[in-house]
């Protein structure tokens, strides 16, 4: 009870107070084979891909799409083994302006056709991860 006023108390005084004890909470959930649901936007011309917000569902083993927060309704594998990560950038203003300004974008292919995964940068590494790439960093644009 008293953990629970602290944090009501602090989620008023301190904006994102219990932020990151969720973001350690998602990432020890997904070490251990967990699923992380988060927002995302998946654009591009395949089946999965639609111009909208949706909620990435990923584990290891495993990445799904669902158009709400209710992560078993109309969920949908996404084909992870036929996905591939060309980069990871941040947004331009070129890009789709349903891509939130502060999130991070993946320019994917699946069997040769272009598509994009756009989400926050913390919750990247949860798509990654479930592609198996973990070690792939963010591209700045800047040379070395």
């Amino acid at each position: 009870m008293i953990e629970f006023l602290i944090d009501m108390v602090g989620g008023l005084l301190i904006p994102d107070f219990g932020g990151k004890r969720r973001t350690r909470a998602q990432a020890r959930a997904f070490t251990e084979g967990g699923e992380v649901l988060f927002e995302a936007c998946v654009l591009g011309d395949r089946p999965y891909c639609s111009p909208r917000i949706v909620f990435l569902a990923a584990s290891r083993t495993a990445l799904h799409l669902s158009p709400t927060e209710v992560k078993t309704l109309a969920r949908r594998a996404l084909p992870t083994e036929h996905i591939e990560i060309r980069q990871i950038r941040r947004r331009t203003r070129s890009d789709p302006r349903i891509i939130r300004p502060f999130w991070d974008i993946a320019d994917c292919h699946d069997r040769g056709a272009a598509f994009v995964v756009a989400c926050a940068p913390e919750h990247m590494r949860y798509f990654t991860g479930s592609l198996g790439t973990e070690g792939l960093e963010l591209n700045t644009g800047t040379a070395d």
